[in-house]
């Protein structure tokens, strides 16, 4: 018996993955070699930072999705679940950058994104959609 897949086709999911982590690896890479570490070049290192992270995020939450997922699972949950990541790598460089990044705070940052998650899916589970198909 085949278990039933709840998320989109991984084709989807290996594309977009690839075309950001391409823009963010070429990006940060452009960026630290040419560039000095002034105000722009600063905030364009978070953004690619930001989109490298979350293409090398989304095979691992399309993963995770696939294995855990007991309802329909859209691309843009898979996209949000992996720009979350991004924001994550996005505050560890910032906090890094002061030198006030402790194991506490990786830990209290990446449980509070986690959760902040749960509850925009709970919120998303709870909100009421209309059956299209039913008669008025």
């Amino acid at each position: 018996m085949k278990k039933k897949s709840y998320v989109p086709p991984f084709g989807k999911v290996f594309a977009i993955s690839l075309i950001l982590l391409l823009i963010g690896i070429s990006g940060l890479a452009f960026i630290v070699f040419f560039f000095r570490p002034t105000l722009g070049p600063r905030w364009l290192f978070f953004f690619f930072l930001t989109t490298a992270g979350s293409g090398a995020a989304l095979p691992a939450s399309f993963l995770l999705q696939r294995r855990l997922a007991t309802q329909h699972v859209p691309m843009s949950v898979l996209i949000r679940e992996a720009l979350w990541f991004g924001i994550f790598l996005d505050l560890l460089a910032w906090l890094q950058i002061g030198r006030i990044m402790t194991n506490l705070a990786i830990v209290l940052l990446g449980g509070g994104l986690i959760l902040l998650e749960v509850f925009i899916r709970m919120a998303e589970k709870a909100t009421f959609h209309a059956d299209p198909t039913a008669d008025a």
